[in-house]
């Protein structure tokens, strides 16, 4: 038997690697991340992937899904479809992440923790007043509003961002751990190469990761921490003038709970509430249990999803018998 020709071994060679291509190509169509169109500027989506959202419309690209929100809530908050005749006795505060984007109303955290309480034969109705892109200078003012009527709230939840204190965006482009920013294109090829997308979301994940956690991490140091955990301690001492109590829940960012980059902002935040006097909830070991990922409404939206909602709807309860603040709703 001769020995293999030069063209044949070549042809063995190419044969080889055009196989492993394939199978590993085949493989990252099942296992590898999934890339997905952008849109969460208006609680929107281009996939389904967990049966979830309603379809709204179909529109040049194929169908758009999403979960339409009642704000029509004096200047915007969230309220059910159906009105609860419960007194609302819990004021919930926050932005997108409390307003509940691509979550329906009942699964969301504050209206799953007013069933909780029912369930416990305790009727205190929970008045969603977060909005989308509050801030922490945002919430002082909505607080405001809440009580210039004279209304009164036991029980006052500040569902707390870690861009709540102030985030410089300028130096991220492309992505950001909620939103994509101005830079961001789609990538076509991405959708139709798994191979492809696995390169490039490992590119994205460690442009994400040095641009993005560093700006996080800065507004929680010197001056700007200083100035933000006075503001936060101002609202603290009005809610407690107006006869209730502030618990300040610490949302974390859906992102990487294995090697999470954001824990000194955590620390800080439970030192500030030692420091201050404070009553600081932190929703992360409520939430590290699962996967990041497993969290999120839709992989180009890293909002909590249902599942998020219902864990730190009970980490809230938790939190609200444990700090004896329950008498304060029988």
């Amino acid at each position: 038997m001769s020995a293999p020709s030069r063209y044949d071994k070549a042809f063995a060679v190419v044969f080889a690697v055009v196989v492993s291509a394939v199978l590993v190509e085949i493989g990252l169509r099942v296992w590898g991340p999934e890339y997905s169109r952008f849109s969460n500027v208006h609680s929107e989506y281009y996939s389904n992937p967990r049966g979830y959202f309603d379809q709204l419309w179909t529109g040049p690209e194929g169908p758009v899904y999403g979960i339409m929100m009642n704000t029509a809530m004096g200047i915007g908050g969230r309220t059910a479809d159906r009105p609860t005749k419960v007194p609302a006795r819990i004021l919930g505060l926050g932005d997108s992440q409390a307003q509940g984007q691509g979550v329906r109303y009942p699964d969301t955290f504050y209206a799953q923790l007013q069933d909780g309480l029912s369930e416990h034969g305790i009727q205190a109705g929970v008045r969603n007043a977060s909005v989308s892109g509050y801030d922490l200078e945002h919430v002082l003012a909505r607080y405001a509003y809440e009580t210039s009527s004279g209304a009164r709230y036991p029980v006052v939840i500040y569902a707390m961002v870690l861009d709540d204190f102030g985030l410089d965006r300028s130096g991220i482009s492309g992505l950001d751990f909620i939103q994509h920013q101005g830079g961001y294109t789609h990538d076509p090829l991405r959708e139709r190469s798994a191979t492809w997308n696995l390169v490039a979301h490992a590119a994205e994940q460690a442009e994400l990761s040095k641009q993005t956690s560093q700006a996080y991490l800065v507004s929680y140091t010197g001056e700007n921490l200083d100035e933000r955990l006075d503001m936060l301690k101002r609202l603290d001492d009005q809610v407690t003038a107006d006869g209730g109590v502030l618990i300040t829940a610490i949302l974390p960012l859906l992102y990487d709970f294995e090697a999470y980059p954001f824990e000194p902002i955590h620390q800080a935040m439970a030192a500030a509430g030692h420091q201050r006097g404070l009553n600081i909830l932190d929703l992360k070991p409520a939430l590290s249990a699962e996967k990041a990922d497993a969290l999120w409404v839709h992989p180009t939206d890293h909002h909590p999803n249902e599942q998020a909602h219902r864990l730190v709807a009970e980490a809230l309860a938790a939190h609200l018998e444990s700090a004896g603040v329950l008498d304060r709703l029988r």
